[in-house]
Order: C-alpha cells, then structure tokens, then sequence
C-alpha cells in the first residue's frame, strides 16, 4: 500500500490472501471448505458473505488506524483478524477466534466479551499492541458478572 493508508486496501483481497496464506503455511485450513467458497463468492453474493464491515482504529499507536475485520462461522464463532501496514505491506498483527457478545476498543485495547459455561457471568479478554513482538498480545482475561442488558445468546444441546 503505497499510500499508507489501510483504508484504501481492498479488503476483500486482503481476507482471501490471508486465508490463502494460512493454508499454505503448513496448517490446517483456517475455516470450513463451506466459509471459503462464500469468501470468494463474497462479490458476487454480499448477502451471503461472512466477512463483517471493517472497522478502522488505532491498536498500535502509531497515530494511524489498523484494519479490524471479522469473518462469522457456521457455529457462530467469528474470527477476528487486526492487519497493519508494515513498510507498506499489510501484515496481520492479531487472529483470534470468539463467539463474542461484543467487541469493544478502548484506550487502543480490542476487548471481546464472551459467554461462558457459567450462568451471570462472562470473560473479558483484553489485547494490546505490544512492541516487542509486533502484535497484539493477550494482555488479560477475566471473568465479569454478565450486563443484564446484555442478552444471552441462545445455545442448542
């Protein structure tokens, strides 16, 4: 990306290539053969696509705004991937699987909020950017009383 902003990266493009990088770095697929085929049918079926809106934030601090983006799974989960530029390449800094409740940045901290096998509460996990490694790390993971405002998702035996 020439012109350094991620905002202009195709992000379309950038979902497939990761996915075709994740395959071929010597791990299993990263999704379902069913989620891949509506990933690039995406263009052609929105309706269908499982990659959500991009959202654009500032996770590293560098005073420009890194790609969030998710991709929802048959099973409800959603893959959250963060991309950055990197010398102008867009490199994933963040991959992490949740059946999230919502998705929260503050203070440049992507926090998920999750269900949890107990009922009142749910986890709270916390990343940050962290320098040393490049990426966002998981910086904690606590379990909360769960918002009554917040509904519990339906689950199936």
């Amino acid at each position: 990306m020439p012109s350094g902003d991620i905002r202009k990266a195709n992000l379309l493009a950038v979902v497939k290539a990761q996915v075709a990088a994740g395959s071929a770095l010597g791990g299993g697929p990263q999704f379902d053969s069913g989620t891949t085929r509506k990933i690039d049918a995406c263009a052609a079926e929105p309706a269908h696509c499982p990659v959500r809106k991009p959202q654009y934030r500032d996770l590293t601090g560098d005073g420009k705004a890194e790609l969030i983006v998710g991709i929802e799974a048959p099973d409800q989960s959603l893959a959250l991937w963060v991309f950055k530029l990197d010398h102008g390449l867009v490199t994933r800094i963040m991959d992490a699987g949740a059946t999230p409740l919502s998705v929260e940045i503050a203070n440049g901290d992507l926090i998920l909020r999750e269900p949890t096998g107990t009922p009142g509460y749910d986890t709270r996990t916390v990343y940050a950017w962290d320098t040393r490694t490049r990426t966002m790390a998981l910086r904690s993971m606590e379990f909360d009383q769960a918002d009554s405002a917040t509904p519990s998702p339906e689950r199936t035996p």
